[in-house]
């Protein structure tokens, strides 16, 4: 895969994600985490560097980087924002294969 290839693979994410994140709204914190993320990148980098200096070892740290906001969530509310993110990803993907398959035939 060439260096375009990845710079458009990327857009499509991003562009996934957006979407994914405009239809939910501000209802979950996962999708309020990535509208924030794509409206100021530069903030969020900042954060980040602050949050990594802060941020605790235990036992949910995987999906607490995963999940997007999760760093800032409780147990439940990561357990809770998970599952709604899963259900969201899996969407995701079930469109991105209707538009293929709509594309390639």
């Amino acid at each position: 895969m060439n260096q375009q290839d990845k710079t458009n693979s990327r857009r499509v994410k991003h562009a996934a994600y957006a979407s994914m994140a405009s239809v939910v709204g501000s209802k979950r914190a996962w999708s309020r985490a990535v509208l924030s993320k794509i409206r100021n990148r530069s903030l969020l980098l900042k954060k980040k560097k602050k949050k990594r200096r802060r941020r605790s070892s235990d036992e949910f740290g995987e999906l607490r980087k995963i999940v997007p906001g999760g760093q800032l969530m409780n147990f439940y509310n990561l357990l809770d924002e998970t599952a709604d993110y899963i259900n969201s990803l899996t969407s995701q993907v079930q469109v991105m294969k209707n538009i293929l398959n709509l594309l390639s035939t």
